[in-house]
């Protein structure tokens, strides 16, 4: 099992955050932050603390995943969604 957290190696967060585009990649659909976390962790990737939310906010950056926001609630993530872009970005590193 992979655990993630903020002393990990980059390599280890780069490899979790391809695992999160290719779960979201063959959903096709937005998912629950909590889905998506247990989708991982039956994948045998767990995220320690914010570890999924800090790597959702990473993959938003650079424009890989769409993130909503529950109204109301401290920027707490309600679902998210690869975006066209992600999805080029994983197609491109599992043809490589």
């Amino acid at each position: 099992m992979l655990a993630v957290g903020p002393a990990r190696h980059t390599m280890a967060f780069e490899y979790a955050w391809l695992k999160i585009l290719q779960v979201l990649l063959r959903a096709k659909r937005p998912m629950a932050v909590e889905e998506l976390r247990g989708t991982l962790q039956r994948a045998g990737f767990r995220f320690e603390g914010q570890g999924l939310e800090d790597g959702l906010g990473r993959l938003q950056a650079q424009e890989l995943v769409e993130v909503l926001v529950l109204a109301g609630v401290d920027g707490q993530i309600g679902s998210v969604a690869i975006t066209a872009k992600g999805e080029r970005k994983v197609r491109s590193i599992v043809r490589f």
